[in-house]
């Protein structure tokens, strides 16, 4: 009964983390050197529920010309009616609300909240040149 109930706990515990949490692969520029191409990070979608974006979160959302498409961005400002201006790091390397304008709230799909991959120590190794902060999910 113990192992019934500890293998339930587990399958419950994985449910909610896998639809809590998204990883997602960095393929741009756009936020280095923050979040480099190949980079992959974890993306809380859930993290907005209790309070909105504020000015310097990471954030997973979608291009309001594209809804398809996903984009890691800095909140740069949140303006009174709460839309959102997004911006990447590297603003030569960045299609962000310097041309597609603030963005609205439920464009905003969660909150990235770590870099996993690569580690501390391989990323110090990997070169520091610049080149558009998009992500792909990664399941």
């Amino acid at each position: 009964m113990r192992l019934l109930a500890g293998v339930l706990l587990i399958a419950v515990a994985a449910g909610y983390l896998s639809r809590r949490f998204q990883r997602i692969a960095v393929e741009g520029e756009s936020m280095r050197p923050a979040l480099r191409p190949g980079d992959w990070a974890i993306v809380d979608r859930r993290a907005y529920r209790t309070h909105p974006p504020r000015p310097g979160d990471v954030v997973m959302a979608h291009d309001p010309r594209d809804f398809d498409r996903l984009l890691v961005k800095r909140v740069a400002r949140v303006h009174a009616d709460g839309s959102l201006d997004l911006r990447g790091d590297n603003a030569a390397a960045s299609t962000d609300s310097r041309a597609f304008g603030p963005v609205p709230p439920y464009l905003i799909d969660g909150r990235v909240v770590a870099r996993y991959w690569p580690w501390p120590s391989i990323a110090r190794r990997r070169s520091t040149s610049a080149s558009v902060g998009n992500a792909s999910s990664g399941g």
